[in-house]
């Protein structure tokens, strides 16, 4: 009776989270994944704790490959590469520069003993954080077998870098920018058309519509899972998880080129709603000790990797003379995903940039799996692994 309890709390009080920062200014600016993770974390470290770890652990990493499959289901992936070469090649440069940055910040810790374990693991999470998001660190971090405690403190360290740089964008990033990089001068036609009738169906979807939908979605992400599990079985003797994390992106990216699926709504939402009850199920099986442990090293490598990012792509879209606009919103993409594109390419009064911007974010998010588990499996066989 307590396991299904247990169960039904995570499964329902993200559902309370996401209606409570609708309706609250303070929670919105908190966010739900921190809520989750700090509602976990409180009720996993009391004294006498009623937290089952092991039912926990196996719901939370049940999850992510759920949530990884729903989210990338909405993909437009050819639009993107079609009527985007400017934001292509931007996002190319920021992809250029995470992977840069990363391998060599990693490497310089490594090298320098400066008490961050595991660095390979960190090397390839980070790719996949500021590639794609939050459901990409879940993913590699489950998939490479990271402890919660450094993944949450992960996690809370990259969250309060990316405020601060909310910040600037929100603010005076734009004029910054425009002191280096030329102005925005449309050029591009976007897939309009189809946005705009993607963008009608969402606000036109009943709540049976969208129950209806959400439960195709799930039939589908749930049969994508268990022949990634099936694959994995097969490839590898038995259930591996970066096989399982790189064939629900598989299948999911191939799924999204099918026009009915691509249009279900709101299945991006959907994901998210998997990803809060991760971070949930994470949080309550941390120990709090350790992550105040591992947090001064760690926020340390996470600075290095985020500035030597952000650093590194402006440099390079200076010189290959890449829009201030455009940067910008790719750099949003590639760091926040698609949830922040709105607000800042309205700050940058820019509604040209909104499309392939969304678009982009999706893109990262279907690309970084792939590009984390490659780095991290690369700095192991150049730095770790014996001859």
């Amino acid at each position: 009776m307590a396991s299904i309890l247990q169960v039904l709390i995570m499964l329902g009080f993200p559902i309370l989270v996401i209606e409570i920062v609708k309706r609250n200014k303070l929670a919105g600016m908190v966010g739900p994944v921190i809520l989750c993770y700090a509602v976990g974390l409180i009720v996993g470290n009391l004294p006498e704790s009623p937290v089952n770890v092991e039912l926990s652990q196996t719901v939370a990493e049940a999850m992510v490959p759920l949530a990884i499959s729903l989210m990338l289901l909405s993909t437009r992936f050819m639009a993107w590469l079609k009527y985007a070469k400017q934001t292509a090649k931007s996002f190319a440069l920021a992809v250029v520069a995470v992977l840069v940055s990363s391998f060599a910040v990693s490497a310089y810790f490594h090298l320098q003993e400066m008490g961050v374990d595991d660095v390979w693991k960190l090397s390839g999470m980070m790719v996949g954080v500021y590639t794609g998001g939050t459901p990409n660190l879940a993913a590699i971090g489950t998939a490479l077998g990271i402890s919660n405690e450094v993944f949450i403190v992960l996690n809370a360290c990259d969250l309060m870098l990316s405020a601060l740089y909310l910040v600037l964008l929100l603010s005076v990033a734009q004029k910054v920018a425009l002191k280096f990089l030329p102005s925005f001068v449309p050029k591009e036609k976007h897939d309009r058309d189809e946005t705009f009738h993607y963008q009608r169906v969402e606000r036109m979807a009943s709540k049976k519509t969208l129950a209806k939908a959400w439960s195709l979605a799930f039939l589908l992400s749930a049969g994508i899972v268990g022949a990634s599990i099936g694959f994995s079985i097969l490839v590898d003797g038995k259930i591996t998880a970066p096989s399982v994390i790189l064939g629900v992106t598989t299948l999911s990216i191939g799924a999204s080129f099918i026009r009915k699926i691509r249009f279900l709504p709101r299945t991006y939402e959907f994901g998210e709603y998997f990803l809060l009850i991760f971070c949930m199920g994470i949080g309550s099986i941390s120990n709090y000790h350790e992550m105040l442990a591992a947090s001064p090293e760690v926020l340390l490598y996470v600075t290095c990797v985020f500035v030597g990012t952000l650093a590194i792509h402006f440099l390079l879209s200076w010189i290959f003379r890449v829009d201030a606009d455009t940067t910008l919103i790719t750099s949003v993409a590639g760091i926040f995903g698609p949830a922040f594109i709105g607000p800042v390419a309205s700050v940058l009064k820019n509604k040209d940039i909104v499309v392939s911007g969304l678009t982009t974010g999706l893109v990262g998010y279907a690309i970084a799996n792939y590009l984390g588990l490659g780095m991290a499996n690369l700095f192991h066989m150049v730095f770790i692994q014996v001859p």
